[in-house]
């Protein structure tokens, strides 16, 4: 991070590292004057929200020894934990999985949903996935599967298809089954965007593919999308240098079969140009802290611990489905005030300070959030890149890290 300032003004802080969506962005520039941070430019209205913070003397204190001690109770009374939500970075990540272990239970992300989606696609085809540098270098013709990404990822297309004069005019944008907002046009500036109506997705892309692999299924619809758009978009694909197909499985219904149609389209294009797919994702550190279970215990997110052993199921495993079976959930989700879902056992929130609970937990830790209040780290979307988050400001409480390694046993 840069800054600059002047006497008696902000401090202007250049060059801010955003970790909220998973893109990555780290050009925000904010300004920061006494415990006041306010977003200045290059910021998309979701990173605007959540970096602000105003010195209203009413933010919470950091959580008293007997709070703790409360927490490390439940803790040794537990015999089947669920730790969720895991907003944290990375170094929060490792001391909640410390925790697991020492304690064990169940480990999810609170938006899991959409990458085990895409697991499960990639599991049956395999898949040829690019990176955001590659998609920003190279692609020519994206093809985007669903609704606008913009409304997830504020600067997706800003990001991934910059309008540099050289390239913009020659780049085509293809939306199957959604609309582009006018935000969405602005980031695009002159590059063409064509938008096909579609009602089955699945059954959409299916026929694309076969009109990229040939010969094309006989009809005059496919799914709701007309058969003579998907035939011309058909035709921009073959014809790209460097196509990408891009969708945001947390927002589609069927998600993992539309991931695999759209896998199997770009294996058709692969044998005669050059295809990738960029599935989005990324929010709140899922892929620094699903990284992480992978480097430490050799499976992703939705893993049991149990006492020397580790055992990972997609389903069982899940957030929803394993609060079925357990006798405390642990929350924690330091980038927003996320809530924790509806739970009939003991609650302990290491969570944003301005969380509203519909029924309080039986304990709340306050903690900062990663690149506000502290350094930390987190990881791009494409799992390629870590980034590293400064702090903006003194901070007064701790880090999940922190507050976390309070928790072990008093000796």
């Amino acid at each position: 991070m840069n800054s600059e300032t002047g006497a008696g003004a902000p401090l202007v802080v250049k060059d801010v590292v955003c970790g909220f969506c998973g893109l990555g962005c780290d050009d925000l520039e904010v300004e920061v004057a006494g415990r006041e941070v306010r977003p200045r430019a290059s910021v998309c209205p979701e990173a605007a929200r959540l970096l602000r913070r105003l010195d209203t003397g009413a933010e919470a204190g950091p959580a008293s020894d007997a709070v703790y001690g409360r927490a490390r109770k439940l803790l040794e009374a537990a015999r089947a934990p669920v730790f969720a939500g895991l907003g944290a970075d990375v170094d929060g990540g490792r001391a909640i999985l410390d925790l697991a272990a020492r304690h064990g239970g169940v480990l999810d992300h609170a938006v899991s949903d959409g990458l085990f989606a895409n697991y499960a696609a990639a599991q049956r085809t395999g898949w040829l996935a690019t990176t955001l540098a590659e998609v920003r270098n190279h692609c020519d013709v994206l093809l985007v599967v669903g609704e606008d990404p913009s409304a997830s990822f504020g600067r997706f297309f800003e990001r991934a298809l910059p309008t540099d004069p050289l390239f913009a005019a020659s780049r085509q944008v293809i939306v199957l089954g959604g609309t582009l907002g006018a935000a969405a046009r602005r980031q695009l500036g002159a590059a063409g965007v064509t938008e096909i109506a579609a009602e089955d997705l699945t059954a959409a892309l299916s026929a694309l593919t076969q009109m990229v692999a040939g010969p094309a299924p006989r009809g005059t619809s496919f799914g709701g999308a007309a058969a003579d758009a998907l035939e011309a978009a058909a035709a921009a694909l073959k014809a790209a240098a460097y196509a990408v197909a891009v969708w945001n499985a947390a927002a589609l219904e069927d998600a993992d079969l539309i991931a695999e149609r759209a896998t199997r389209l770009v294996d058709a294009l692969n044998i005669t140009t050059r295809a990738g797919v960029f599935p989005l994702g990324g929010r709140d550190n899922i892929i620094g802290i699903n990284q992480l279970l992978l480097w430490r215990l050799g499976y992703p997110l939705r893993t049991a611990i149990r006492g020397e052993t580790s055992e990972h199921d997609s389903a069982l495993y899940a957030t929803e489905a394993a609060l079925k079976d357990a006798d405390l959930l642990v929350w924690v989700s330091a980038f927003r005030p996320e809530p924790p879902p509806a739970f009939g056992g003991p609650v302990i929130v290491i969570g944003h300070p301005d969380t509203q609970f519909a029924t309080p937990p039986e304990v709340f830790i306050p903690v900062g959030t990663p690149g506000v209040d502290h350094a930390g780290t987190v990881f791009r979307m494409d799992a390629i890149v870590s980034l590293p988050l400064g702090a903006l400001r003194v901070a007064t409480l701790p880090s999940v890290a922190e507050a976390v390694r309070r928790l072990e046993p008093v000796r």
